[in-house]
């Protein structure tokens, strides 16, 4: 079984495909095998009827199923050899058919999907907001107090971070008030309600309502909600001593558990770094090129991603599934095109290894070449500091065009 390319030129290639005779023969006897199971002719038990008749019967379509396995077979092998992109799933070629004892011998032509390397790979500007590994210990060490914190009941007005517990009723609704736990400053219910929550004492009620903060065509305003205030608690927060760190890290000492942390957290960064970094160079250098990827590619990849969903499927995530796998075979498109402007190449030692003597050989080569042609893009980059993305706040809504607002109580009806 083998190939040869007879010409190449303008984005295709003419290649002539010749397997031996016996693996033509041995073929022809397996799809026989499978077809004298299949059948079912009365007088004949499965599996015992005639060659004869079966080639009588059935031999232009035994020849036509020994053509498609030698074809698939054939080019499985090309692809695997050559690194080759096709433009389509299909290629055209030759309709001859396969005869039993000879060797086969058929033409087929491809159409090679061929993209130039952009310009300005190897001299990007990167950013990197500023990992300050202290700050990233405190963060998380007051993160971990917060879910572990306790409350206790105070009298006095509510402020910032208490917990208020209310009783909330429809003025005029007859059921029984909800109790709720709000704790200010995570806008538990939405934008607004937070400082209408403040400075409110154990028996100080009031009634607000969700408004929009500019008309809105279809949408009406919320219907008031009356809040009582039943009591007021205050966080209290467990110390950051040893005692914090064997009960939520195991540890002996606060700090060994700090010094574990922030292990976690270089981790973590040199991860998110490499992550950023290359997310940062693919937008650079996609945003200057507009190629279609073969839509083959798109769709292979499209119902790789769909097999990871839980649930089922509809338009619209069939639609955000496609998009992911548009861009990915993009970004692998664009790798490909600037590892083989520069020559980058994975060994034979490599490739062996990358495929630990299972899979496909061309698929090896197109990782690992990707994977260096990141890390080259990447080594000639220019990488600066930048500002430190800002960290969300705890209120929570704001922009979203409505707030909780203070509003009179609804006058009874008569």
């Amino acid at each position: 079984m083998g190939h040869e390319i007879i010409s190449r030129s303008g984005g295709s290639a003419v290649v002539r495909f010749t397997a031996d005779s016996g693996m033509v023969d041995s073929l022809f006897a397996k799809v026989r095998t499978k077809i004298n199971r299949e059948l079912k002719i009365p007088g004949f038990r499965p599996g015992h009827i005639p060659r004869s008749m079966i080639d009588g019967r059935f031999g232009n379509l035994v020849r036509a199923e020994v053509a498609d396995d030698l074809r698939e077979a054939l080019v499985a092998s090309l692809l695997d050899e050559q690194d080759w992109v096709l433009s389509g799933r299909d290629a055209a070629g030759s309709d001859a058919l396969p005869v039993e004892h000879e060797d086969y011998v058929f033409e087929q032509t491809f159409t090679l999907f061929e993209l130039d390397a952009p310009e300005g790979y190897d001299r990007l500007e990167l950013e990197l907001p500023v990992f300050d590994a202290g700050e990233a210990v405190d963060r998380t060490l007051e993160a971990l107090r917060w879910k572990l914190v306790d409350y206790r009941k105070v009298d006095r007005p509510s402020q910032d971070l208490d917990l208020v517990l209310v009783d909330a009723s429809r003025p005029g609704d007859a059921r029984e008030p909800e109790k709720m736990a709000l704790r200010i400053g995570r806008a538990d219910l939405g934008a607004g309600l937070d400082a209408l929550l403040t400075g409110r004492s154990p028996g100080d009620s009031f009634t607000a309502r969700i408004e929009f903060d500019a008309a809105v065509e279809g949408a009406e305003n919320g219907k008031p909600t009356r809040f009582e205030i039943a009591e007021v608690r205050e966080p209290v927060l467990p110390e950051l001593d040893d005692e914090l760190a064997k009960k939520a890290g195991g540890f002996q000492t606060l700090e060994e558990f700090r010094a574990s942390i922030r292990e976690r957290a270089e981790a973590r960064w040199r991860i998110d770094r490499q992550e950023m970094l290359e997310s940062q160079a693919l937008e650079r250098i996609l945003s200057g090129m507009t190629f279609e990827p073969p839509a083959y590619m798109v769709e292979n990849l499209t119902e790789d991603l769909a097999k990871n969903l839980e649930g089922g499927r509809d338009e619209e995530t069939d639609k955000a599934l496609r998009e992911i796998a548009a861009r990915k075979v993009r970004e692998f498109l664009v790798l490909r095109a600037i590892g083989i402007r520069e020559s980058i190449g994975p060994s034979e030692e490599e490739i062996a290894k990358e495929t630990a003597g299972t899979g496909s050989r061309s698929s090896a080569v197109d990782r690992i070449r990707n994977r260096r042609t990141m890390e080259y893009i990447l080594s000639k980059a220019g990488i600066r500091d930048a500002a430190p993305a800002p960290q969300p706040t705890e209120e929570g809504g704001q922009g979203q065009g409505w707030s909780w607002r203070e509003c009179e109580p609804p006058v009874p009806a008569d």
